[in-house]
């Protein structure tokens, strides 16, 4: 965990800085976004026990067009990083099977197995989100748009106990099953660098059909818009 932090930090404050200089030659018209957020499983899948907190976090460069004549009213589209993670109590056997998912459940009546610490789908787009950016008096903003993620790629991490026992953390990576690209509605209300933001990924995270979870996440969180 440490080292996810210490990377995330990293990569925002050297996105930030690269940002803030091409900001300073281009008038301020592009800027940062910062995203920590939680991801609310939206679906009907019945082998499927979501859990309830399932946070992420997300970056992108924006660069901005005036609408028309006005300065307060601007056009974006950028270039942007998503790391969404899936927690469940169930877990996908075979995450590769090219048929039928099958999968094994650690709180079938309600309350977790000894042993079972964690299981999660986590999943990483490239995206190029686009939005409509409105100012009231300067500070309040309102934004509405969509963005366009590419899976570039999905795996699954287990930690918890084997058959004999044992704790084991198991990973797997490149999984299959997975829907490549994600479109997704957004909505952005803040005051001045902070926004609260709302999105809703209008397909499924897994592909259709095979028994695979159906997961439309609904996601809720704050940006920070440092530079």
């Amino acid at each position: 965990m440490k080292k996810i932090l210490l990377t995330l930090i990293a990569l925002a404050l050297t996105t930030g800085a690269f940002a803030q200089l091409i900001a300073n030659k281009t008038d301020k018209k592009v800027t940062v976004n910062l995203d920590i957020f939680n991801d609310f499983q939206i679906g009907d899948n019945a082998q499927w026990d979501a859990r309830l907190l399932n946070q992420g976090f997300s970056c992108a460069i924006n660069y901005h067009f005036p609408l028309g004549d006005s300065k307060k009213h601007t056009m974006s589209l950028g270039l942007g990083y998503a790391g969404h993670n899936y927690f469940s109590y169930s877990r996908i056997v075979d995450p590769y099977a090219p048929d039928t998912l099958q999968f094994v459940q650690y709180r079938p009546d309600g309350n977790k197995v000894d042993g079972f610490k964690r299981y999660k789908v986590n999943c990483n787009y490239l995206e190029v989100p686009f939005e409509l950016q409105f100012r009231i008096k300067d500070a309040w903003k309102i934004g509405v748009g969509i963005k366009v993620g590419y899976m570039v790629m999905a795996k699954t991490k287990f930690v918890g106990n084997n058959d004999n026992g044992i704790r084991i953390h198991e990973k797997e990576c490149y999984i299959d099953n997975v829907e490549r690209f994600a479109y997704t509605a957004t909505l952005r209300i803040g005051y001045r660098s902070v926004n609260l933001f709302g999105a809703y990924q209008l397909v499924p995270v897994f592909e259709v059909g095979h028994n695979a979870p159906v997961i439309r996440p609904l996601t809720v969180g704050i940006t920070f818009s440092p530079f």
